[in-house]
């Protein structure tokens, strides 16, 4: 038992003395690396399927025993036969095909968010670039004069020929760029 007791206090001594950081230099950080999406969205979907494996089980049981028996079984109670081995897989399968449905699930929303982000941002470099100029800095003297019986389509038009501009009305380009931008 001394011996024991001797190699031990040792072993806890060189452990204690041996560097904290050996391989601090050459591990690399997981967030470092350059995994493909495709490897991250299965990473996730894995875990999400196996993490959520305990839980879901748990409640299949409680469910199971509540429907098929009309009370709850324990199934850690040894005293008595609380499932018989036919409902035992019943009830692993049931869970296991709910893990899954729940990963796949995860994995779905996840692919269509990502979806619907990278349009928006496309359709975003798509548009064509306008500059704001503030009102204090428009010469009212580069405007055209305003004229009470024509429509504002009519104006907007006037303007734009008479200022040269071939683009799309501000106000479309503002406007689709809002709708861009807030969703």
């Amino acid at each position: 038992m001394k011996k024991f007791f001797i190699a031990f206090i040792s072993l806890c001594l060189i452990i204690s003395f041996a560097p904290a950081n050996l391989h601090a230099d050459t591990a690399a950080n997981f967030d470092d690396i350059d995994f493909p999406q495709w490897a991250r969205d299965l990473r996730r979907t894995e875990i999400i399927t196996f993490g959520s494996l305990p839980f879901v089980t748990l409640w299949t049981i409680v469910g199971y025993s509540m429907y098929e028996y009309g009370e709850f079984r324990n199934p850690l109670d040894k005293s008595t036969d609380s499932f018989t081995e036919d409902d035992q897989w019943k009830i692993i399968k049931i869970s296991a095909a709910s893990c899954l449905a729940l990963g796949l699930t995860d994995l779905t929303i996840n692919l269509i968010t990502r979806s619907r982000k990278e349009s928006r941002l496309r359709k975003l470099r798509e548009m064509q670039a306008f500059t704001i100029t503030p009102e204090s800095q428009i010469k009212h003297s580069d405007l055209p004069p305003l004229r009470e019986d024509e429509t504002d389509e009519q104006a907007e038009e006037r303007f734009r020929r008479e200022m040269k501009i071939d683009s799309k009305p501000a106000s479309e380009i503002f406007i689709n760029g809002v709708d861009s931008v807030i969703f």
